[in-house]
């Protein structure tokens, strides 16, 4: 690791233009859930944190895409979508109105809480059962669904996934090797992450890939392989480190440290599994608040490895999710 390295990557970012909306850096801690489990070779970045307002790993992207523009935004999810929700949040204290346009998901009370909130937060909801391409041309025609204010909208990507928002996250990957560098954690030997659109996965293994760390970060996909596959990761990461370096970028791409686990995603996107409900329980014994969709099933995958392999391993696990158990919303 070489914090000249780390140094240089973030001014090339920060040179991008962001937003301030969350609080860095995000605090690493040991898992107490896990210490039965893995004996005090668990760790967690805890990107919960990231915002008073709301937090969750989309604040680091967010910084980014809502630099990128002024105005109004328009972004997609499902209906429990943290990412349309904290969309709004955000964007709400720019004083920026949001549509989120929203497909369909398995109802969970989680759910039915989120589509709550982001009714709430947005200017409009639309809620569209359409395949996900429909759903972009959809967004072509919002002058007339949602009125003239949102001709000149800007077009954010679902889950913030995108080369700029990405980027984002690439922050997340020289913060950790910072706080690696400065013994705030040991250097672990996997990192596991939820993959839904890939951005999180991608920003943080290229990330720490710029700064020289050989920490694997495990991808636990949650939703479709159109995107929860190393190809498609791989040609992400490209893209994005095209856009940080610049002219350099023609330059060789550091090979990043990234594998998918595709063994917990269950019936599909926003279906709870049992793996997934007991990682739940865990971690809510120690006071932390997950979710089914993402976290849980990332856990799961968590514990299954430190349970089944018998060689010992370090393992650090990304708290991606932003509790909304006390998130204000006040009307538009």
């Amino acid at each position: 690791m070489n914090p000249v390295s780390t140094s240089y990557w973030r001014d090339r970012i920060e040179a991008m233009g962001s937003v301030s909306l969350g609080k860095w850096p995000t605090p690493v801690e040991p898992f107490e859930a896990l210490d039965v489990v893995a004996g005090g070779r668990a760790w967690i970045k805890r990107e919960d944190l990231s915002s008073i307002k709301l937090g969750g790993n989309k604040v680091r992207k967010l910084e980014m895409l809502l630099a990128a523009s002024t105005g109004p935004v328009i972004t997609f999810g499902a209906l429990g979508s943290s990412h349309v929700l904290s969309t709004a949040v955000h964007a709400a204290a720019l004083q920026r109105p949001c549509v989120g346009i929203l497909v369909s998901q398995p109802i969970t009370p989680h759910v039915e809480q989120v589509l709550s909130l982001t009714q709430r937060a947005c200017a409009h909801v639309i809620r569209v059962d359409r395949p996900v391409d429909s759903v972009v041309d959809l967004a072509k025609k919002l002058p007339a669904v949602a009125g003239k204010d949102m001709v000149h909208a800007t077009l954010i990507s679902p889950g913030g996934s995108c080369p700029l928002g990405t980027a984002g996250f690439v922050r997340a990957g020289l913060e950790l090797a910072d706080q690696i560098s400065a013994g705030e954690c040991p250097l672990p030997d996997r990192i596991y992450v939820p993959l839904g659109t890939g951005g999180t996965a991608v920003g943080l293994a290229l990330g720490l890939a710029l700064a020289g760390v050989p920490s694997r970060v495990i991808a636990v996909r949650v939703a479709t392989l159109l995107v929860g596959n190393e190809k498609y990761l791989g040609i992400l990461a490209r893209r994005t480190y095209r856009l940080i370096a610049g002219t350099m970028g023609s330059g060789r791409m550091p090979k990043i440290n990234l594998s998918v686990d595709h063994r917990f995603i269950g019936p599909g996107y926003g279906h709870p599994t049992v793996a997934g409900e007991r990682a739940l329980d865990l971690a809510s014994s120690t006071g932390l608040t997950f979710e089914a969709t993402y976290t849980g099933k990332t856990l799961a995958a968590m514990i299954a490895d430190l349970r089944d392999e018998r060689e010992e391993w370090t393992g650090m696990f990304l708290d991606t999710y932003g509790p909304i158990d006390h998130l204000e919303i006040h009307e538009r």
